[in-house]
This record gives structure tokens, C-alpha cells and sequence, in this order.
């Protein structure tokens, strides 16, 4: 049916970005932790599915989210920071899909660097000041509907097998 939203649909326009975003963050982190200890099996197929998470994640809030909030000038200068960060971990994982996992001591100190990275990122920028200042800013309407537009924006990078 035409003008039907789907379940799944309904729920990601409800949700807040900011409930959809720390979600995301708690797999992301959880990988990268798994990521960065020596012995792990698996870890080429597990490193893909970070990155299936990860550059989507990274993605969708520039194109979604950082446009709104470097409207507002009490959040513009965090928001470059951000987008500044974001360039550093997709710096360091192209470092990283050049390094062989052969040599495991080499590539676990390289992850080790961008989860460091990405925890700071997530721990002290988005959740510790951009989050609390989008909730006390914007209504759970807006936060809905960026929340929508960054879901369109993921799907635009998503691997082909997971649209």
C-alpha cells in the first residue's frame, strides 16, 4: 500500500536521534573493544562488520545531523570538532585496511588508536555536550524528524546486502 508506512518505519520517524545515535554507539564501541585485543578469530570478517557500522554511522550524521547543528552558534565550534574527528577515524581505518592482519601486534595498536579515538569522540563530544544541548534546543519532534533523515542518509551507504 501507497502512504503506508512500514513498522520498522513508523518506529525509526518516532525515535529520537539521539536514542537511535547512543544505540549505535554502544555496537560500534563493542566491536572496537573486541577489536583491539590480540587472539581474536574471525577479525577480517569482524573489522568488515565495524565498518558496515561504523562509516554508515559516520556518514549519516554529517549529511543529517551536523547541517542542523551548525546552525545554532552556541553549537557550531563543537560540531567542527566533530566533523574534524570523523576525518581522523576514517583516516586511520584506511591506515588500517593497508596493514596485514597477519601481523597482529601492528594491527591491534593501530586499532587501539582509532578506538581511543572514537571513544573520545562518542564519550566527551557527542554524548557529554552535543547530545545534552540538541535535548535541552530542540523538540522531540525535530529530534524525530532528524532522526528519519539520518536513517535516509545511512541507507545511502549501507552495503547492498543490508538496504
Amino acid at each position: 500500500m501507497q502512504g503506508t508506512l512500514h513498522c520498522r518505519e513508523a518506529i525509526e520517524m518516532a525515535q529520537s536521534i539521539i536514542d537511535t545515535l547512543k544505540q549505535e554507539h554502544r555496537v560500534v564501541l563493542s566491536k572496537l573493544a573486541e577489536l583491539s585485543s590480540e587472539g581474536v578469530s574471525d577479525r577480517k570478517q569482524k573489522y568488515e562488520s565495524l565498518k558496515d557500522n561504523l562509516i554508515p554511522h559516520l556518514v549519516g550524521e554529517e549529511k543529517a545531523l551536523y547541517p542542523r547543528l551548525k546552525e545554532d552558534s552556541d553549537m557550531r565550534s563543537m560540531v567542527l570538532e566533530s566533523i574534524e574527528e570523523h576525518g581522523a577515524v576514517k583516516t586511520l581505518l584506511s591506515r588500517l585496511d593497508d596493514a596485514s592482519i597477519s601481523e597482529e601486534e601492528i594491527w591491534v595498536a593501530k586499532m587501539k588508536v582509532i578506538r581511543e579515538n572514537v571513544e573520545h569522540h562518542v564519550n566527551e563530544e557527542e554524548e557529554g555536550e552535543i547530545f545534552p544541548a540538541m535535548q535541552q534546543k530542540m523538540s522531540s519532534d525535530e529530534l524525530s524528524t532528524l532522526n528519519a533523515r539520518y536513517m535516509d542518509a545511512k541507507k545511502a551507504v549501507l552495503p547492498v546486502a543490508s538496504r
